[in-house]
């Protein structure tokens, strides 16, 4: 797979940094922060007690694969042979 087929995005509360933490997930997956599409604002909802706040919160990063149905399936299979592999040992 090709990173052409990647579309990569920052999810984050619109009262948080939203620069700072395209800068840090474009660090982590080692790409150019113009590589990400707009960040996607959810919105605040004071009722809410939120943990993920403050100077750490960086989002969330999301990633969505173009033309994925053929890897989905592959990683589907590799899953249904991990677990049917797996064998219960007896108590």
């Amino acid at each position: 797979m090709t990173r052409d087929r990647l579309t990569l995005r920052v999810r984050i509360h619109e009262t948080a940094d939203v620069e700072a933490a395209e800068k840090y997930w474009a660090d982590i997956a080692g790409i150019d922060v113009s590589a990400f599409s707009r960040a996607t604002l959810k919105k605040h909802n004071p009722r809410t007690v939120r943990k993920n706040t403050g100077d750490s919160y960086r989002g969330c990063l999301t990633i969505h694969v173009r033309q994925s149905a053929a890897l989905y399936r592959r990683m589907e299979g590799a899953w249904y042979g991990i677990v049917g592999g797996a064998v219960r040992q007896p108590e």
